[in-house]
């Protein structure tokens, strides 16, 4: 993945980790599942592994977008790493003229 691509992901994963239809959709969900495994009976093992490995699921996406915005905060700290560079290279040789 390029930089920008990175820079890209990182800015669209914000957006949704940081949307309010987003927010309030995730706690919904693993509120609801949380409750259906606190509930369910202890014998109903294939049921409560399946809500496991929703909520196991669910954390993985939310995982994923903030992995993805830290790659893009990374992207943009590599960015301004090499703006800075070229800025000094540049300083260096307009110096020497």
């Amino acid at each position: 993945m390029t930089l920008e691509e990175r820079l890209h992901a990182g800015s669209r994963a914000k957006e949704v980790l940081e949307n309010e239809a987003f927010i309030g959709a995730f706690a919904a969900i693993e509120t609801e599942i949380l409750e259906q495994w606190t509930n369910s009976p202890a014998r109903d093992e294939v049921g409560r592994e399946k809500l496991w490995n929703y909520l196991h699921l669910l954390r993985k996406v939310r995982t994923h977008l903030t992995t993805t915005l830290d790659t893009g905060k990374l992207a943009q700290i590599e960015l301004q790493h090499k703006q800075t560079l070229a800025d000094r290279a540049r300083g260096m040789f307009s110096s020497r003229e």
